[in-house]
This record gives structure tokens, sequence and C-alpha cells, in this order.
């Protein structure tokens, strides 16, 4: 597929910039590009091209890719396979490759196929459903709840943790957002039964530091109880929202500064 394009080995791809550039920060680069498959048809893939340049930029991924451990295309890679053989929809991964020189790593990427008419979450909540009118963005908002929750569920109780489990890093795609992909999962891990313990109620954290933006107090109830398939909260419920709620307060500033909000405590709501 990339062969006609003449980007077909390691060096061209990681030099490729066709296409258009979507963002650049320092050590990354993200670019929409279109290709011809085999059977003739223009698919949009997303590349991004990670460096490794800088003395402190290997030293700080050292046992992360940049010279021991996975890299961080290696590692979203396959955890974006594992995602998706759970059973839970996300960006489809098509290729990654990690250019390196005497074993350490220079340069890297990751391609995946782009979701058609998708939009981030947090952009959807933000610009989308308050444009609609009340009868409209009532039951979408309803249905995201139940979505969120059920995707959650699924993750964590195949023992995966996302560990960046932010609303930019889900999309929604269809006429009334009716699905749900997870991407940018490289700190993801798959965790076994007697080790996940907690560990999941980081992501509950992650998610909530912006929900307060967005959903009402009942509504976060309503989807921690989906999440967990209860329909009454016990006292170890309980103790596990409080729990969430705290980690979630780290987190709340850093999101809304994020979303070009100014942290107020009074504004902000609490479950």
């Amino acid at each position: 597929m990339l062969d006609r394009h003449g980007v077909g080995d390691l060096k061209s791809i990681l030099n490729w910039e066709e296409g258009v550039l979507v963002e650049r920060e320092k050590g990354s680069e993200v670019w929409r590009v279109s290709v011809i498959d085999s059977a003739g048809v223009e698919r949009a893939l997303y590349l991004k091209k990670y460096f490794v340049h800088t003395w402190k930029k290997f030293r700080n991924e050292f046992l992360r890719g940049a010279f021991l451990g996975r890299s961080k295309p290696r590692r979203e890679f396959r955890n974006l396979e594992r995602l998706r053989d759970f059973g839970i929809d996300v960006t489809e991964p098509v290729a990654f490759g990690e250019e390196r020189v005497l074993g350490r790593l220079t340069r890297c990427f990751l391609l995946t196929e782009e979701v058609p008419e998708s939009r981030d979450l947090d952009d959807v909540l933000m610009k989308v459903l308050p444009a609609m009118p009340a009868q409209l963005s009532k039951p979408i908002r309803q249905s995201l709840v139940t979505a969120l929750a059920d995707t959650t569920s699924k993750m964590h109780r195949k023992g995966f943790v996302h560990s960046g489990y932010f609303f930019r890093n889900i999309l929604l795609s269809g006429n009334v957002f009716d699905r749900m992909f997870v991407f940018d999962a490289p700190r993801g891990r798959k965790w076994p039964d007697w080790l996940l313990g907690r560990k999941p109620e980081q992501d509950l954290a992650t998610i909530d530091s912006s929900a307060t933006l967005f959903f009402r107090r009942t509504e976060r109830l309503r989807f921690y109880m989906r999440y967990q398939k209860i329909e009454r909260l016990t006292p170890r419920h309980k103790l596990s929202i409080a729990r969430v709620l705290k980690r979630a307060d780290g987190l709340r500033a850093r999101q809304l500064r994020r979303l070009e909000f100014k942290y107020s405590p009074g504004v902000v709501a609490n479950l």
C-alpha cells in the first residue's frame, strides 16, 4: 500500500512529510496522510513520528524503549491490538517501526487508520452538544454515559488499565455519536487479577478530572453504577468513589487549563 508512494521502507516513512501536519511538539509529529490501497480505494491514515535526538530525551526514555524495553509506538501498537481483541473499538493499528544506531533508538513511528467522521469526546461535549436543542442533546448525553461506562468496564474487567484515559483519547463517530473508539494507549498495561487491585481507579480519576465540567453529579453517579454493574452503592463502593475523587482533584486543574477553562473549585461540581 505504501510502496505506491515511494515509502515502502523504514527510512522513507520516517522522512515522509506529505499530507497535513496535524500536530508538532518537541520530539514528535503527527501527520494525516492519504494512500491508495490494493483495491484502489483511498484511505486516510495517521502517522505519528517520535524523535530521540537529545541526551535528555534519551536519558528519560532509557528504560522505555530508547535503549531497553519497548518503544512508544511498539507499546501503542500492541495495546491497540490487545484492546481490539477484547472487543473494544480502537483506531486500527497498521504498522510501527524503529530506527536504531548501535542499539540506541533515534526515531520511530506508528501508523493507524483514521476513524471516519470522528471527533474527540471532549470536543463533542464542549462544542457539539451545547449547540443542539435540549431534546436532541439529552438522549445523546445519556447514551454517552452508558457507552463510556460499558467500554471502561469491559477494559478493566479484562485487566487492562489505560493510564492515559482522558476524554481527548476517546473518539466518537456516527450521526448520533453511537460508536466509541479508544486510542493513544502506550502506557497501558494488562495486569493479572492478583496484581490489578485498585489500579483501575486511576483511569476513573482521569476521566472524572474533566467530567465535572460536562456531566452533572447524577450522571457521574449513573456512570459509576453502570461501570460497576450495581443498583445500589455499598460502603466499599463509597470508599472507592472517595479515592477516585481524591485522585481526580490532583488532575483537575491541569485538565481544565488544557480545556481553556479557569479552574475554580466553587464552579466544579462534586460527586
